[in-house]
């Protein structure tokens, strides 16, 4: 069958607009850059694919990407992650957009590609979250000479892109918006962190204070999870497999256990990993009855529900994200979300604010690669520091902070309209 979005329900189109109009009013960086490209339109003549998650904050996105003068085609990605009334409104303005919330595993995969292989001349761009795009292309590079670059946005993401460029010379440039401050810090420790939190206490109701949660990971993701727990009074253990992560965890004063020990007196069990099987069947198996199971790792695997599944003789949904597992040996275990990423299902995913810095950095390498293709190398590359430093002094410059050097303005990365370094 096709996901592509066609003739939605005008009820259902009002509310994607307002619900992009409030992001937008909470997204000024976005915004200004809009306002900046959709008078040069670097874009212009440019086919666009992304598979980023469909929320409101990324159709903010994708109607800069439109105002700059590109052809758009959209999936979310993700199973649980998009928000029907953004694809609506998106669709509606010209937008091809594949999928809808609540699809499973493989249906994913195939809105994927049906956006890949939206226009019949191929891409020109990609934006990414994950590499499901990046690996197609990776895959039939000779059959893609007019792809002109692409954008990663993730931890898991960037790791598979180095991956595939250790082994294959991509012809055009494959940035990694992901490995600089102004997106890690801002989204993936404080923004999942903040939303993650937010979708455990939505789908449960539950006392965190005094609970012991267990955060397997302590990569910036697992960083922001573990320190909003403790915030709110959680008692934090720390799971990790890199011995440079456990000294980290260790003296930003987390507890760190093995999972095996971990899991025998676990409240929470929540998986930042982007890895799969992180708990499996000799974990589950050591849970005490109750324990709350979620993830917020980019894989939807990150929870083994195979062995979940050969250990369950019922199952009830409690709450409207929960799914009660009673296990053959007595106990039960809740599973959140389906053991999907549980900010972006029982909660509206990182805060607006928090993505509008995330996809400043993803716009501006869009942009410039638009507008001045020899900007990045070929291969895997970087944001470059310059990007790095300008989105910093957007982001303090919307919030009205001033520091030691304020008076340099932000708004100076090339490639928006013309060279501004000539």
């Amino acid at each position: 069958m096709s996901w592509l979005v066609s003739d939605p329900d005008e009820d259902l189109v009002q509310r994607g607009r307002a619900a992009l109009a409030l992001a937008r009013s909470q997204m000024p960086l976005l915004d200004g850059i809009q306002r900046e490209a959709a008078e040069s339109r670097p874009l212009a003549g440019h086919r666009l694919v992304g598979c980023v998650h469909l929320t409101k904050e990324t159709g903010v996105l994708v109607q800069l990407l439109v105002a700059s003068g590109a052809e758009v085609a959209w999936t979310g990605g993700d199973e649980v992650s998009t928000q029907d009334e953004v694809a609506a409104a998106l669709a509606v303005e010209g937008v091809r957009v594949f999928g809808r919330r609540g699809m499973t595993t493989a249906e994913v995969g195939e809105a994927a590609a049906e956006a890949f292989g939206a226009f019949s001349d191929g891409p020109t761009m990609i934006l990414d979250n994950g590499a499901h795009l990046i690996e197609m292309a990776a895959a039939s590079l000779d059959r893609h000479p007019q792809l002109r670059g692409a954008t990663e946005k993730t931890s898991e993401g960037s790791r598979r892109v180095r991956e595939l460029g250790a082994t294959i010379d991509f012809p055009f440039p494959v940035v990694s918006v992901n490995d600089v401050v102004t997106k890690w810090e801002v989204d993936n420790t404080y923004g999942t962190g903040q939303s993650t939190l937010d979708g455990i206490l939505r789908a449960t109701g539950m006392f965190l204070a005094g609970k012991r949660f267990v955060v397997c990971g302590f990569g910036h993701v697992g960083r922001g999870v573990a320190l909003r727990a403790r915030g709110m009074g959680a008692r934090v253990v720390v799971v990790c497999r890199s011995a440079k992560t456990a000294v980290r965890a260790r003296l930003a004063g987390f507890e760190v256990l093995p999972l095996e020990s971990a899991a025998r007196t676990a409240d929470i069990v929540c998986t930042a990993t982007g890895r799969p099987d992180v708990v499996t069947a000799e974990h589950l198996d050591l849970l005490p009855s109750g324990a709350v199971l979620c993830n917020t790792g980019h894989s939807t695997a990150e929870i083994n529900l195979a062995d979940l599944q050969a250990r369950t003789v019922s199952t009830e949904q409690v709450r409207p994200h929960v799914r009660r597992h009673r296990l053959d040996d007595g106990r039960y275990l809740d599973l959140l979300s389906g053991g999907g990423l549980v900010n972006l299902d029982a909660a509206e995913g990182n805060p607006s604010e928090v993505m509008d810095v995330t996809f400043a950095n993803q716009a501006l390498v869009t942009l410039g690669l638009g507008g001045r293709p020899d900007r990045y190398a070929a291969g895997v590359q970087d944001v470059d520091a310059a990007q790095d430093e300008d989105v910093a002094r957007r982001k303090l410059a919307a919030m009205g902070v001033r520091f030691d050097g304020s008076d340099q303005p932000a708004g100076t990365t090339r490639g928006v309209g013309e060279d501004k370094s000539a």
